[in-house]
């Protein structure tokens, strides 16, 4: 618990020093099998009705989902997270991206699963490293901005 402890107080610190209370036993909880489908029990907009479909795009409120993943664990050899991610990956019995199953990332309109990419490079982490042939993270979501925008959101 407490090196738990010590990582959340660790992401704080480096995203501004939030003063919101955190509990990341509950947070890794709700992160199991069990934690996301109480969690898609409760809020199901945008989950698929078959295993690695599609659900639908927009919800009754307006809210519309899209999603967007990448399935590789090592993408980079100058990226010091690939091995951590390599080594998660293989807990999977599908394509992943190191942290999550390709189709576990389908929500509502699924733009793409199969990008060359792990789960740090979805966000553009570990100073931008990311494989080289495939599309930069940023323009995946300058991409997306400019479809939202297109349907006036």
């Amino acid at each position: 618990m407490s090196a738990a402890n010590a990582l959340s107080g660790l992401i704080s610190v480096l995203s501004g020093g939030s003063q919101l209370a955190q509990d990341p036993l509950a947070s890794l909880t709700s992160l199991t099998t069990e934690g996301l489908r109480k969690f898609n029990q409760k809020y199901p907009e945008g989950v698929p009705a078959t295993r690695c479909g599609e659900g639908d795009y927009r919800a009754a409120n307006g809210v519309y989902y899209y999603s967007w993943s990448g399935s590789q664990t090592v993408t980079n050899v100058a990226d010091i997270s690939d091995p951590v991610l390599f080594a998660t990956g293989l807990f999977f019995s599908e394509p992943n991206d190191g942290l999550v199953g390709r189709c576990s990332t389908h929500l509502g309109k699924v733009i793409r699963s199969d990008y060359r990419m792990n789960h740090l490079d979805e966000v553009n982490q570990v100073f931008g490293l990311h494989d080289l042939f495939e599309t930069d993270p940023v323009t995946l979501y300058r991409q997306h901005a400019n479809r939202l925008k297109r349907q006036g959101l």
